[in-house]
């Protein structure tokens, strides 16, 4: 299981990678709809107060807008 730091410089790819599959239990293409894999809106809150307290702006809204693991890597990683 991942371990889920508060510093902002773990919003990597990588770790929005790893943390979507941890908490599905499976590997995701980067873009299946993370709502067909078995994501649900109370493991989809968990991950947005986990990005939210590393320092993710993006909000559950964002998230179901856009429910593809590549969508949410850019959403959420620390790519800029």
């Amino acid at each position: 299981m991942t371990s889920f730091t508060d510093s902002p410089a773990t919003l990597t790819p990588a770790r929005v990678r790893s943390d979507v599959t941890d908490l599905l239990g499976h590997d995701v293409d980067d873009h299946d709809d993370l709502f067909d894999e078995g994501l649900d809106s109370m493991r989809l809150m968990s991950l947005v107060e986990r990005w939210r307290t590393a320092g993710s702006e993006a909000g559950f809204l964002d998230l179901v807008q856009r429910p593809t693991l590549a969508a949410w890597v850019e959403l959420v990683a620390n790519t800029r």
